[in-house]
């Protein structure tokens, strides 16, 4: 199966995660009681170096957004999971379940 793309929109205050329609319907087809969501805020403190964080955020934003409950499960069914930096189009982090 393709990878699931997760969508990375760095804002002044914040990073905006985000799936496309076709994600959540897929994900909906593949795990019937998950609850997929249109997108995640991260808000930071404008003195903090969120940059620091980032790394560690994926593994707890992308079950939130995909809605499902037992991140286990993805392996059965998912390859991988991408963080795309929507303004480059770059990989920020790859996830294999």
């Amino acid at each position: 199966m393709e990878a699931i793309k997760i969508n990375v929109n760095k804002k002044m205050d914040g990073y905006s995660f985000s799936i496309t329609p076709t994600i959540r319907r897929l994900i909906r087809s593949l795990f019937p009681d998950s609850h997929p969501a249109n997108g995640i805020f991260v808000a930071y403190d404008t003195n903090s170096d969120i940059e620091l964080y980032v790394g560690k955020l994926e593994n707890y934003i992308y079950p939130a957004l995909l809605g499902i409950n037992n991140p286990t499960d993805l392996n059965k069914k998912i390859n991988e999971i991408l963080f795309i930096d929507i303004q480059t189009g770059n990989v920020l982090a790859k996830i294999n379940p």
